[in-house]
């Protein structure tokens, strides 16, 4: 018997893993979907693999049944569709042997006892969470251009019901200014503080919620962030919600109430044998002052009921527009993505996708200008990746991109290819090679490059090396964009919540030299 009981609580005491994959990346947030997240709690740590090893890489945020929002632990860099995984550790729980009651031979006079008032049950805990951040970024040369440094500071501060109530509080603030002056070369606030969130909710029950302020909201997460009120309400497998109020002022990310927008959404979430699908549909209407500005449809569907195959797509469809001075309804297609993800097997995995939305506006960038047009020339168009796992720590992949849009002279190709292998004998470190080619109706170019890293002092300490080589033409004229890039990061874990990142670039010209310096210290709590 003791044998048995003690089996018992061992195999209570076995840690559960729940695996899931980046949904989506914002500028604060990382969306990650899960089958179901039963067991994961706000507060707790979610793992990507490297090089064998389970790394911390995001903090759960919010959570709601099949997904959660996260913050980045480190130097972790997040990208779609990767693997992510919770480790859950269930409490063995304990029956407590019932006594049997004795039965008095004479009967028992009771003295009837006033009634006491029984305690409030708090429904749910008050959780703290956030992370600010002090980051500094610096531009020299050897040429004539001014060198620059800007100072950047963040605050990232959730906390759920506040005091064991039902209201809770969300925000995601930045500043940014050179240094010389907290705002010398602004005209506006807005132009150096960035209030990417910042709201306060209301639980009226475990299902119904109201918010009222700036906040992204994840089922209509492609409207982007909302200034009003979002009330929100789920009714078995549907959430129904509503929203009003302003959009923020598409010059500096500000508030602006000549913006207004309004309008209504419902989704519907399904668990399956194999995974979770979950569908939503909303309508908007966005004004300039008093005057409609847009009215549109927007459709979001996400499937992975299949063994091993995941589906997303999303639909925008515009139902009103101006001709000749006049308003018309009209139906037309304005946005759409779609994306499929098979693994064939624990070796073979296959990735397509078509991307025919609008081009993102960057309110804070620190990418070169060689990132910016990769990144313009590759998110649209159709696009078709292989991933092949041909022996223990080896990555094969290999990617082919095409995009031919109305009013281009030309179509526009990509092809890239890396190989990494994420232990290297004798280094025990990770490495990365790569190669990108690019051709579009103005550009044709090609970049390859290598990337060395390597975990130290029992993974409290992270390190990298990269090169790359950027050979770019420009069809139109005889100039180009030719330059050897020289890198280094590391990330110090000072303490469990502490750390201390820095990263250098060199980029190297026929006669010019520029770098960029990072640095950064970071406090979670």
């Amino acid at each position: 018997m003791v044998l048995v009981l003690a089996g018992f609580f061992a195999k209570a005491q076995e840690t559960k893993q729940l695996t899931g994959k980046v949904s989506y990346i914002s500028a604060q947030h990382v969306y990650v979907r899960f089958t179901s997240t039963e067991g994961i709690n706000m507060g707790d740590t979610l793992y990507v693999k490297s090089r064998g090893k389970q790394i911390p890489g995001l903090v759960v945020v919010q959570r709601s049944s099949i997904s959660c929002v996260t913050t980045v632990v480190g130097s972790y860099s997040p990208k779609m569709n990767e693997q992510i995984h919770a480790i859950l550790k269930p409490k063995a729980t304990i029956t407590e042997e019932k006594k049997p009651v004795p039965v008095p031979r004479k009967p028992v006079a009771v003295t009837p006892q006033p009634a006491r008032a029984q305690p409030k049950l708090i429904q749910e805990k008050s959780r703290l969470y956030g992370r600010v951040k002090l980051a500094s970024y610096s531009n020299f040369s050897n040429t004539d251009a001014k060198n620059q440094q800007r100072m950047r500071y963040s605050l990232s501060l959730n906390q759920q019901n506040i005091g064991n109530s039902h209201l809770s509080f969300d925000s995601y603030i930045t500043y940014n200014h050179r240094t010389g002056g907290w705002n010398a070369d602004n005209q506006s606030i807005f132009n150096s503080l960035k209030i990417y969130s910042m709201a306060v909710g209301y639980n009226f029950s475990k299902n119904t919620s109201l918010w009222f302020g700036r906040k992204m909201n994840t089922k209509v997460s492609n409207i982007g962030a909302i200034d009003g009120l979002q009330f929100e309400t789920r009714v078995k497998n549907f959430t129904f919600g509503i929203v009003g109020g302003a959009r923020p002022d598409y010059m500096d990310y500000g508030i602006n109430t000549n913006l207004p927008q309004f309008g209504a959404y419902v989704s519907h979430e399904a668990k399956g044998k194999e995974g979770m699908v979950q569908t939503s549909l909303a309508v908007f209407e966005q004004m300039n002052g008093s005057n409609t500005d847009r009215r549109f449809v927007y459709f979001q569907h996400s499937n992975s009921l299949l063994k091993d195959f995941n589906l997303f797509t999303s639909v925008e469809m515009d139902l009103y527009q101006v001709k000749d001075s006049a308003p018309t309804n009209t139906l037309d297609l304005t946005g759409f993505y779609i994306s499929a993800r098979y693994r064939a097997s624990r070796k073979v995995s296959f990735y397509a996708s078509y991307d025919a939305r609008k081009n993102v506006i960057y309110y804070e960038t620190y990418k070169t200008l060689v990132d910016l047009i990769t990144d313009n020339a590759t998110r649209q168009g159709v696009r078709f990746r292989v991933m092949v796992r041909p022996i223990n720590y080896l990555i094969v992949s290999a990617q082919a991109g095409y995009r031919s849009r109305k009013g281009d002279p030309d179509p526009s190709t990509n092809y890239n290819f890396f190989i990494t292998h994420s232990k290297i004998p004798w280094l025990e470190s990770s490495m990365t090679l790569n190669v990108t080619k690019l051709k579009t109706s103005y550009l044709d170019g090609l970049q390859y490059g290598a990337n060395l890293s390597k975990y130290l002092l029992n993974g409290k300490l992270y390190g990298s090396l990269s090169y790359r080589i950027i050979d770019y033409s420009f069809l139109n004229s005889n100039s180009g964009i030719n330059q050897n890039l020289a890198g280094c990061s590391f990330a110090w874990y000072i303490m469990k919540k502490l750390q201390l990142s820095m990263n250098y670039e060199a980029t190297i010209e026929k006669s010019n030299v520029f770098h960029r310096m990072y640095w950064g210290l970071s406090q979670r709590f």
